[in-house]
């Protein structure tokens, strides 16, 4: 083979390399760094679960509270302390299990939601209001999993780690993250948590599975 079909050779081959790495469907750093801040940019906030105000919190579970501090009666009671709720003793009429009234009174601790705690409210038409507290982006990708044949289309997953922003300060409460753990854990591991995301190769590139859910 002469030098020009050498050359020839040589300059094809590292062009499929370069088309190859700049390509939207490899797996590298790159597109899955795409892919995550695409995820976060539509599903990036983060908040609580839904809640059907007013909540009404029974003796027993008041009882419980130091033992279960992140049930209900922690939970309400540490949104009453960051502003978000107000308490307030009842009595209600006693039922039956099938709904009937038993003629006896049962007390309760009744929460509503106060006007601080609206700023934070997010909803969109198919879910109930939640309180959000923040919002998460991407930091770093750490590594991925090779792609694997999935049906007709490949799947991997990415563990990377992430930044917060606009955390309401009742978010960083100790007793707010005590009674909402996942929280707790989410804003005490910016930068250092690692998380996964599982992700699908499309004929656009990869994407996170789930994104238009």
């Amino acid at each position: 083979m002469n030098k020009i079909a050498i050359s020839l050779v040589l300059g094809v081959t590292l062009s499929a390399a370069l088309s190859a790495c700049g390509s939207k469907t490899s797996a590298n750093d790159k597109n899955f760094t795409v892919t995550v801040t695409q995820y976060f940019d539509k599903k990036g906030d983060m908040c609580l679960d839904p809640v059907t105000w007013p909540v009404d919190v029974y003796e027993t579970d008041l009882r419980q509270q130091k033992l279960y501090p992140d049930g209900v009666a922690g939970q309400m009671a540490a949104l009453e302390a960051a502003g978000l709720a107000r308490g307030e003793d009842m009595e209600l009429p006693g039922t039956f299990v099938d709904g009937k009234p038993n003629g006896l009174k049962v007390k309760v601790r009744r929460y509503t939601m106060t006007d601080a705690a609206k700023p934070y409210l997010r909803a969109d038409a198919k879910k109930q209001p939640r309180l959000c507290w923040g919002r998460k982006s991407l930091d770093k990708v750490v590594r991925w999993a090779d792609p694997a044949k999935v049906g007709d289309h490949e799947e991997s997953s990415v563990i990377y780690t992430y930044t917060l922003s606009n955390v309401a300060a009742w978010a960083r409460k100790p007793q707010v993250k005590e009674a909402f753990p996942v929280l707790g854990r989410t804003v005490d591991g910016e930068r250092t948590q690692k998380e996964k995301l599982y992700v699908k190769l499309t004929p656009q590139g990869w994407e996170a599975l789930g994104l238009n859910d």
